[in-house]
Parts: structure tokens; sequence; C-alpha cells
């Protein structure tokens, strides 16, 4: 009992005294990814909104969601990794290079992100734009609740989970790629990259399932439109993919990156490993 209480009082002082190491450092990845899947939803929403009389083309919202990520790896890829998604946070848990403490930590940060970024929209637009009636032939039409994510009505939700698993999968398997270190002489230009790549699964998948691969991004939408019919699917079908995409990796093809982590994530490891820095 003496010696446990002795741990205690050592962790309350390495927390009192080493204040970089763990506040510091947790405030600063979190602002990282709360900001960044922030700007993400906020740009690649309002990317999403149309007026009917002015239409953007079919492959619009898809390209604007992978520029925003253009734009939010080059500014957060130092600090953070710029995640922006669970199912990324979750695959690098997977390959050993994160602990499940510090992703708790990611996954609460994005999902409060998203839901600011999305918050904006509704505050900066109006109906006009985020609850668009649409008309169909012979009938009242519906109603386009903008950015929420539903599978087309010609598809069934089993296909549906379906195209974003394997969307989702591909999108880790480029990460994958991306850190594997025998592909070092491939990954300049990252951020235009990831950028491109996330627009391309997007435009395929847009008209199927609304092209995803996030939770979050799926998520801020469905709760401030109060819209949650077949969330599952984009909770289930991104995160199975990314699973089993990175476990395929791991176990075929990976080898232990050497590039250095950012400091901040190097001390939130040490952090995780024992609840303080060593």
């Amino acid at each position: 009992m003496k010696s446990f209480l002795e741990e205690i009082r050592i962790r309350i002082i390495k927390y009192a005294t080493d204040k970089k190491s763990f506040f510091e450092t947790i405030i600063r990845v979190f602002l990282a990814e709360f900001f960044g899947t922030a700007m993400l939803l906020f740009i690649g929403c309002m990317g999403c909104a149309f007026d009917l009389k002015h239409p953007f083309p079919g492959f619009a919202p898809a390209l604007t969601f992978g520029l925003a990520v253009m734009v939010i790896v080059q500014i957060f890829l130092h600090i953070s990794g710029s995640h922006i998604n669970p199912i990324i946070t979750i695959a690098v848990v997977i390959f050993g290079a994160m602990k499940p403490l510090v992703a708790g930590i990611y996954i609460t940060a994005q999902m409060l992100g998203g839901i600011f970024g999305f918050g904006l929209i509704k505050l900066l637009l109006t109906e006009h734009f985020t609850e668009v009636h649409i008309p169909s032939p012979g009938g009242n039409g519906t109603i386009h609740h903008l950015c929420v994510t539903q599978p087309n009505p010609y598809i069934s939700p089993f296909q549906a989970t379906a195209i974003e698993a394997i969307t989702s999968g591909i999108l880790i398997l480029l990460l994958c790629g991306i850190t594997d270190k025998r592909n070092h002489a491939n990954t300049d230009s990252l951020p235009l990259r990831f950028g491109f790549a996330i627009t391309g699964l997007a435009s395929a998948s847009a008209q199927f399932t609304g092209g995803s691969m996030n939770p979050a991004r799926s998520f801020a939408p469905a709760l401030l439109n109060g819209i949650w019919s077949n969330q599952w699917i984009y909770w289930v079908g991104p995160t199975a993919g990314a699973i089993t995409a990175a476990l395929f990796y791991k176990f075929l093809y990976y080898e232990k990156p050497e590039v250095a982590k950012p400091d901040e994530l190097q001390e939130l490891d040490e952090i995780g490993d024992n609840g303080t820095k060593a």
C-alpha cells in the first residue's frame, strides 16, 4: 500500500513539474487535430452547398474535399501527423506508432473539430443552401440536407458499407505506402498527392455513398441536422476497411519506418506508456 501511494505521489509531482511534456503537448496535438478536422468540414461542406439555379459539376465536392485535405496536411503534418480522420488514427495504432491513450485524444479532437467546423457552415449559410428542396417527377421531391451522407436508394445498406470499406481500405493502403521507408523516394509533394488521392476516391464513390471514408466527416452533419438513418454505415464500413487494410499491409509488407516523428508525438508516446514522461 505504501509503495502504491508513493507511486501516486511521484506521478503527481511529475505532472506538476513537467508541464510541457504533458499539458502543453496534449494541447498542441489536440488543437491541431481539432482545427484540422474543423477546416475539413468547413471547406469541404461549403463545396457541397449548391443553388439549384446554378449547380456545381458533380465532381466539385470531391475536388473541394481533396484540396482541403491538401491544405490541412501542409499546415499540421509536422505537428500532429494531420490525421483528421479516426480511421487513420486507428491504423496508426495498429502499426504500433501510437498508444491507445493518445489515439483517444486524437479521435476526441477530430469529432469535436468536425462539429465545430460544420457548425460554422450552419451559422454562416442560409437554408437556401443548407436545406435545398429537390423536385422529382410526379412526387413531392426530397430535401437535400447539406453534407449529410446517405447511400444511394438503388443500392442496399450492405453494398454501401462494402463500398465505404473498400475505398477506406485503399486510403489506408496509401498511408501505408507513404510511411514505408522503401517508398521514401516517391513521397515528395505529400500534401498534393494525398489530396488528389482523396479526390479520386471520393469522386468514384460519391454517387453511391457520398464518398465519406471518415466517421468524423459524416458524424457532424448527422448530429447538427438530426438525421441518423444509415449513420452506422459510415462507422462500420470505414473502420472495418481501415483495420483490414492495416493488418493486411502490416503482416505482408510492412517495415518499421526510420523517419522521426514530430516532437509532440514522441512525447505523447512516452506519456501513453506509463502516464508521464520518463
